[in-house]
């Protein structure tokens, strides 16, 4: 029984082991080809003026308490692929956390754009 335990428990921490993803204000097909690193811009803490560009949604990147591969790295990576996803021109992350005591991962809310015509 305590063995049955163990695996299950190493089973949690393998399945559980990157960023929880929280998508707002859209949804995406991860299965979809769209669904790849095209490589899109990332800015940092810009002001995006409405008349230049259009939010078309926003996503939050967490610490599932069980994340071991959650550097600003994959951050990037699923950042990429969920922009592409949805077709935006760019990504501008508005908040982050760096690792420190409260948590491993780097964390971050990002607001996806389109430019407008």
């Amino acid at each position: 029984m305590k063995r049955s335990i163990l695996i299950l428990t190493v089973c949690l921490f393998l399945v559980n082991c990157k960023h929880q993803i929280s998508r707002i204000g859209y949804r995406i097909d991860k299965k979809s080809p769209a669904y790849a690193d095209c490589g899109i811009p990332i800015k940092k803490h810009e002001k995006i003026p409405d008349s230049v560009a259009t939010k078309i949604g926003s996503i939050w990147l967490a610490d599932t308490g069980f994340s071991n591969k959650c550097s600003e790295a994959d951050a990037t990576v699923i950042l990429r692929k969920e922009g592409c996803a949805l077709d935006a021109d760019f990504i501008n992350i508005t908040n982050e956390g760096k690792p420190d005591e409260e948590s491993v991962c780097y964390r971050c809310k990002a607001d996806l754009y389109k430019f407008k015509e």
